[in-house]
C-alpha cells in the first residue's frame, strides 16, 4: 500500500459544501474526489452541470405533448417522437452516471 500525507487547506464553508456535493455526485469519498481532480486531468467530468440538456429534453417533451393535444402532428409521429426523447434521456442520464463515477478498481491495483 501507498505510503499517504495528510493536507489541510482552508475553503469556507459553501466552498466546503460544493466539493462534499460533487463528491457525492461522483460516487466517491471527498478525500479520493480530491485527490483525484487535483492529480488526475481529465478524470472527473461533469456533464451539463447546469442541467441544461435535461431541461431541454424535457421542454421538447412537453412541445411534442402540446402539438399532439393541438392535431398539430399524428398520434403515431407524436407516439414515435416521445419515446426518441424518453430513450435520449434515459442514455443521458447513464452516460452522466459513468462519466462521473471515480472508479474504485484504480486504487486496488496501486
Amino acid at each position: 500500500m501507498k505510503r499517504t500525507e495528510n493536507i489541510q487547506f482552508k475553503a469556507s464553508p459553501e466552498e466546503k459544501q460544493i466539493m462534499l456535493d460533487n463528491s457525492a455526485r461522483a460516487n466517491t469519498d471527498l478525500s479520493k474526489y480530491l485527490r483525484t481532480i487535483a492529480t488526475e486531468e481529465g478524470k472527473v467530468i461533469f456533464l451539463d452541470k447546469g442541467g441544461y440538456i435535461p431541461r431541454g429534453l424535457i421542454e421538447i417533451n412537453d412541445k411534442i405533448n402540446g402539438a399532439l393535444r393541438n392535431g398539430k402532428i399524428s398520434d403515431a409521429l407524436g407516439h414515435e417522437l416521445l419515446s426518441g426523447i424518453k430513450e435520449i434521456m434515459t442514455k443521458f442520464v447513464e452516460i452522466s452516471q459513468q462519466l462521473t463515477i471515480i472508479n474504485n478498481c484504480d486504487e486496488e491495483g496501486a
